[in-house]
């Protein structure tokens, strides 16, 4: 069983739940344990790691096998004729960029970066201790507040500070500076800085909720919005959305959390055809699975489909397929040897 340190200080800030009893100890489960990575399409792969470098403490592994002779038909961009893929390691997960070029090739312009209500995957969230400024860092490096130009406590018991940004190319990050002082910990996190969660945002929370527990392995969420939704003028400074009417579900995993979000003073639709992987923003999550056949009927039995498969994606073979929102999800199982495995961060990177 897991339970993270620096989960359970996010988890006080937004529900309230009081210490040690507050938040409920999850079996992780055995087949789907980990996320390799996070993918972000970005017009640039240099100037898009010069960010997170300078915002959040985030490590290159240097040019991967990421190759466009190694994505599936069915991902390519039309024209591609080549692609550039950088891996960033932050202490508990990986982010790869990755972008395409060719003399005829042109990047999705009619697509944006998934917002803040979504739908798609919307942000990913890194959680820092209050005293490295990651939210001013992150301004600092470009990124243009989308609430408040300062992070916000969403109440006067709360230890954590939130705030949603962008980058230079509308992709949203959350930050959250956590005050560990105010936290009954037994020590200090051993990482000032890690990602905590990815994010989605959906228009039917509960079909998403039914699949991720399925595809988890049954595990019940943690969730909050479902009685009374979550709202406020904190609330609003943070999304930057006004009436802000908010319900949160999250799954854990070794490495992080799976969060997705229902805006219900918004209406928010799937788009007809699933976003080109190439659209700016996060295009795809790839998750550390003990067993490929037995995780690609996992995700079928859950409410999902497969789309497209690779033989070898950094050395092992790996199985696309997309959620009932049609979010693409990567299955594969890696060697713990392989710099890529998500088996690799030490203590998950508390």
């Amino acid at each position: 069983m897991i339970r993270t340190l620096m989960t359970v200080a996010g988890c006080l800030a937004l529900s309230g739940c009081d210490l040690p009893g507050g938040v409920p100890e999850q079996e992780i489960d055995d087949l789907i344990t980990g996320v390799h990575y996070v993918g972000i399409s970005v017009p640039d792969v240099e100037a898009a790691a010069q960010y997170y470098e300078a915002a959040f403490d985030v490590e290159r592994l240097g040019e991967d096998e990421l190759t466009l002779e190694s994505v599936p038909a069915e991902l390519a961009p039309q024209n591609a004729e080549g692609m550039r893929s950088l891996l960033l390691r932050s202490a508990n997960a990986q982010l790869r960029l990755m972008s395409f070029a060719g003399e005829e090739y042109v990047r999705p312009i009619d697509v944006s970066a998934v917002s803040v209500e979504g739908p798609g995957i919307m942000h990913v969230c890194f959680q820092a201790i209050e005293e490295i400024n990651a939210y001013a860092r992150a301004l600092a490096a470009g990124a243009a507040p989308i609430g408040d130009p300062e992070p916000v406590a969403l109440s006067s018991r709360n230890p954590v500070k939130y705030g949603y940004i962008t980058d230079q190319d509308g992709i949203v990050t959350e930050v959250e500076e956590v005050d560990v002082s105010q936290l009954d910990l037994p020590e200090p996190p051993k990482n000032a800085i890690r990602l905590r969660h990815v994010a989605f945002a959906t228009p039917d929370l509960e079909r998403m909720v039914a699949f991720w527990s399925a595809f988890l392995g049954g595990q019940e969420p943690r969730q909050i919005g479902n009685w009374f939704a979550i709202s406020g003028e904190n609330v609003d400074a943070v999304s930057g959305i006004p009436d802000s009417e908010i319900e949160m579900a999250w799954f854990q995993l070794r490495n992080l959390e799976i969060e997705i979000a229902k805006y219900h003073n918004l209406e928010t639709s799937l788009p007809d055809n699933p976003r080109p992987f190439d659209a700016p923003g996060y295009n795809v999550i790839v998750f550390d699975v003990t067993d490929l056949a037995a995780a690609r009927e996992r995700l079928l039995k859950a409410g999902g489909t497969v789309v497209a498969e690779s033989p070898a994606i950094d050395g092992a073979p790996i199985i696309f397929g997309r959620d009932p929102d049609g979010n693409l999800i990567g299955l594969q199982s890696l060697p713990q040897s392989s710099i890529f495995s998500a088996k690799n961060f030490a203590d998950q990177g508390i």
